[in-house]
């Protein structure tokens, strides 16, 4: 079966077209167009390795998955298409795995230890599996080393020795990693090795690709210059502190530098930033920290009031709490900028608004930027929005802020 597909590729190109190829032999190929085929596959997949899903929600998508290592998001042209493709695909699957389960039926029937030999197959897979884990994360590390030694050449005409000399240092380490776990896989996959990990124990950071290998080569310092990077101040600071301790004008401050993310709804967060500012303009040393603002007006009996410091910063929690769920709906890859806010906004907005709030924002989601531009405006050179690992980069702080 061949075919043109829509295929996810990332949050600057989204879903782009490309034609795919199901051979007899389970392998589904792709290329950049049919007109294309001649310049060669642009990647391949075997059928009886992924999981093949359809998508919950969108009646035109489906999702490859190679457990534990990569993802893939489809998208045919109409449902009936895309049924199509998953028939052909569980299809090709149902007989890769029978004729997996006949070849193994026969070894094992001439083998008296039937257990030992599956155990023994079992445990060969379990290894390979997560040593290709392991490559895939010094793959990435490799091409942020390779990036940063570029951007300390290119950024200066003369470049930092120092910082070079350190850059070169890691990439060597990394490529040293690299390379004797590829010479694990090559032990693996020919039944060479003398000291598989199945002989030694895996603990449970390795389990989650955070070896202690892997934690002594990745990167200290991100790359790229980028929104988050450029916040002088953050709210991991204030995490520490319990809410009687919360410096008013330093949480204040915080909310704003995050407002600036998304221009549309900063206007309401600086709304509630300016009636707890004016507050405390009325005696700053009486109202230093948050609780001594709330604190205030309990005694007060004004925390109800329409325009209270109170309810201000009630709010202002509640656009802060709208922001971190907007940058998580955002950072799951699958959704654009206002799907990601429409849902954001429904789970923690709209029950605090009346019908007529509910119309004004969902105007003002219709005018938010599409995903390049936002993505764009994550970028401070914007020439980085070109490069595939500026987007990891990205997807990660912010997934990790929220």
């Amino acid at each position: 079966m061949e075919g043109t597909l829509l295929k996810w590729t990332n949050y600057y190109n989204g879903w782009q077209p490309r034609y795919f190829v199901l051979n007899e032999n389970g392998i589904l190929s792709y290329y950049k167009s049919h007109e294309l085929i001649h310049e060669g596959c642009k990647g391949s997949y075997l059928v009886l390795a992924c999981e093949i899903k359809a998508h919950p929600n969108d009646s035109l998508r489906f999702d490859l998955i190679i457990p534990g290592e990569q993802f893939f998001c489809l998208k045919a042209k109409t449902q009936q298409e895309r049924q199509h493709w998953l028939v052909a695909l569980g299809s090709c699957k149902s007989r890769g795995t029978k004729s997996t389960t006949t070849t193994t039926t026969i070894t094992s029937n001439n083998n008296n230890n039937t257990s030992t030999l599956i155990s023994h197959l079992s445990a060969i897979d379990h290894d390979l599996k997560v040593k290709v884990q392991e490559l895939r994360l010094y793959e990435t590390v490799l091409m942020q080393r390779i990036h940063a030694i570029k951007s300390i050449v290119n950024d200066t005409p003369t470049p930092n020795v120092k910082d070079l000399d350190e850059t070169s240092s890691m990439l060597s380490m990394t490529c040293d990693a690299f390379i004797q776990t590829l010479d694990e896989c090559v032990k693996l996959a020919t039944n060479d090795s003398t000291n598989s990990l199945s002989q030694r124990k895996l603990s449970d950071e390795f389990n989650s690709t955070k070896s202690l290998n892997a934690i002594s080569i990745l990167p200290k310092q991100m790359i790229y210059r980028t929104f988050f990077s450029e916040l002088h101040l953050k709210f991991s600071a204030l995490t520490s502190l319990s809410f009687n301790e919360i410096p008013s004008e330093l949480f204040l401050s915080t909310c704003e530098q995050y407002c600036n993310l998304i221009g549309t709804f900063r206007s309401d967060a600086n709304k509630c930033i300016n009636i707890l500012r004016k507050k405390i303009s009325n005696d700053s040393n009486q109202f230093p920290t948050l609780f001594s603002i709330i604190n205030n007006e309990i005694i007060a009996q004004i925390t109800k009031e329409k325009d209270s410091a109170t309810n201000a910063l009630l709010w202002l929690k509640r656009n802060m709490h709208f922001l971190a769920c907007f940058i998580h709906e955002f950072g799951q890859g699958d959704k654009t900028v206002e799907d990601a806010m429409n849902k954001a906004y429904r789970q923690i907005l709209k029950s605090f608004h009346n019908w007529t709030t509910r119309g004004v924002y969902s105007l003002a989601i219709q005018s938010v930027p599409n995903n390049e531009e936002f993505f764009i405006s994550l970028t401070i050179d914007r020439n980085d929005a070109q490069d595939i690992l500026f987007e990891r980069q990205v997807c990660l702080k912010r997934n990790a802020r929220t």
